[in-house]
């Protein structure tokens, strides 16, 4: 495959949905036999990874080496194999593994592709089988949840906004209750679901009204980014927004345009640095890494 040729959007789709139900059919074969699962701290207590995890990324990436052998991969758990396409895709097999791990519903499948130079993003697909959802989107069609397209996200009354709330890297997590202090008062109520790309989906669909997400990887919201963007909704970074793309330094806000700009205003008192520009990024927030051959 030449670098030049474009991949089509629809096609794109069509394997992150296939790659998306694979995994997910594994990670719910897992579940019944949850209590026989290897359970192992990377990070920290919060930060867990399992047998099943592993197998969900492996299913994934099966059905994208036989429909697009020759793209990049990057996935949580097995990092980023290099390819020679102008393809690369962003995978995260288990996200909100502590949710998944308890028998709680708020996980996720992501699988998402991107324009390997640029980090465009080109379709995206999210599964929820806790609840049975899958929203997906690619560029130039509205997202759709079951095949159904969703309405445009057009709230604009902080007051009855629900908002997601993430707690952030380690370092963030000072700042998770003057967050909470900022916004409660200011919104209809907050949630914490436990899963970033499952509240990006839920915000896309209208089942929650904003996310704020700081400390994110790619492989986490890159899908959920696109199913917002193409709701007609905002994501971006406490700097501005992000069209077509995921913040680069992992740090994300999505809802409508209207709420986006009440919230980013109350966050950026709290989030000074981030406001400004100056919040770190995570490892891998730009979604390179150190190459795996295949």
């Amino acid at each position: 495959m030449n670098r030049a040729e474009p991949a089509a959007p629809d096609d794109l789709l069509e394997v992150a949905r296939e790659a998306a139900r694979a995994g997910a059919r594994t990670a719910a074969a897992w579940r019944g036999s949850a209590r026989e699962l290897l359970i192992e701290e990377k990070a920290g207590p919060d930060d867990l990874v399992s047998q099943a995890d592993r197998d969900t990324e492996r299913a994934v990436r099966a059905v994208l080496t036989e429909h697009r052998p020759y793209d990049t991969v990057l996935g949580e758990e097995e990092g980023t194999t290099a390819g020679r396409s102008g393809v690369r895709w962003i995978i995260d097999p288990i996200d909100g593994t502590t949710n998944y791990l308890y028998g709680r519903p708020d996980w996720a499948v992501s699988v998402a592709a991107s324009d390997a130079d640029s980090g465009r993003l080109l379709a995206g697909v999210v599964a929820e089988p806790a609840v049975g959802l899958l929203t997906e989107a690619r560029t130039g069609a509205r997202t759709t949840v079951d095949g159904a397209p969703v309405a445009p996200l057009r709230r604009h009354d902080l007051s009855r906004a629900l908002v997601e709330l993430n707690f952030g890297r380690p370092e963030q997590r000072h700042l998770a209750g003057p967050a909470v202090g900022a916004l409660l008062p200011r919104v209809r109520d907050l949630r914490r679901g436990g899963s970033a790309a499952a509240a990006l989906a839920q915000v896309a669909t209208g089942r929650a009204d904003a996310l704020w997400a700081p400390g994110l990887h790619p492989w986490d919201c890159a899908a959920g980014a696109l199913l917002v963007h193409q709701a007609d909704g905002t994501v971006g970074a406490l700097t501005g927004p992000t069209p077509g793309t995921w913040p680069r330094d992992g740090d994300v806000l999505a809802a409508s345009p209207a709420l986006w700009t009440q919230l980013r205003a109350l966050l950026v008192q709290v989030y000074p640095a981030a406001g400004a520009g100056g919040s770190p990024a995570p490892d891998d927030a730009d979604g390179t890494g150190p190459a795996r051959g295949r």
